[in-house]
């Protein structure tokens, strides 16, 4: 940021310089530049879509709650 903003407004940037900065930065972070982002993005939606899909059947596959049975008479509940 300090570099970009000690441009003048007419000026040029460093093009190769700031493609370093972002290149540093994922080195620090363990990033792999060749896998790009949408291929991240498209695994995350895939694993979020199956999440939701077996949320969906477990709320499907549970039975519902029996009511309480009424009471039987004769069997000394008076």
């Amino acid at each position: 940021m300090e570099y970009c903003r000690s441009l003048n407004f007419t000026e040029d940037p460093n093009y190769r310089r700031c493609v370093g900065f972002f290149d540093g930065c994922m080195s620090r972070n363990n990033f792999d530049a060749r896998v790009m982002d949408f291929t991240w993005k498209q695994n995350r939606l895939s694993k979020d879509k199956e999440a939701l899909k077996n949320s969906m059947m477990n709320v499907i596959r549970k039975k519902p709650k029996v009511a309480d049975e009424p009471v039987k008479k004769g069997l000394g509940n008076d």
